[in-house]
């Protein structure tokens, strides 16, 4: 099952424990495929250089293009073309709608509200990390909020 997770779900789930985390076993164990853009990790390779992250990172002993390259191997990349807005209250979250219709993703993990407000896109369900594992994966909900509460 293809499924796109924006920039705050990959870094909770490739820096911090919980369902995000869980989400990212997910796609090492092959049991869903993240897709991502060029774009996606341009915007997550910011988000993990900024200076808040880097406390983070140096308790982890790794770097931002460490965890870069780790969503890399995780994950499938397709190309999307520019287009009219999608989100005009947000025009930054465009890229992972358009990164859900062109790998035909069965859902947009966010906890992004402008994503979360559009409900669907392109029949795409839009949806928190919660809501996809109660929909997918329920049984994981209790490893994950018994792995959430060890650490």
């Amino acid at each position: 099952m293809r499924i796109v997770a924006d920039t705050n779900i990959l870094v909770s789930g490739l820096l911090w424990r919980g369902l995000p985390w869980q989400l990212m076993r997910l796609a090492e164990a092959k049991r869903v495929e993240l897709c991502m853009t060029p774009p996606m990790f341009t915007e997550l390779a910011e988000v993990l250089a900024y200076r808040r992250m880097q406390p983070r990172l140096r308790q982890l002993g790794l770097t931002a293009g460490e965890i870069v390259a780790f969503a890399v191997s995780l994950t499938s990349v397709f190309e999307t073309a520019e287009g009219e807005p999608i989100v005009t209250a947000d025009p930054d979250d465009d890229i992972f709608l358009r990164c859900a219709a062109a790998a035909g993703a069965a859902y947009v993990v966010s906890g992004d509200r402008h994503l979360l407000e559009l409900g669907t896109y392109a029949a795409i369900p839009i949806v928190t990390v919660h809501d996809f594992f109660a929909k997918e994966f329920p049984h994981q909900l209790e490893t994950a909020s018994d792995v959430s509460s060890a650490v």
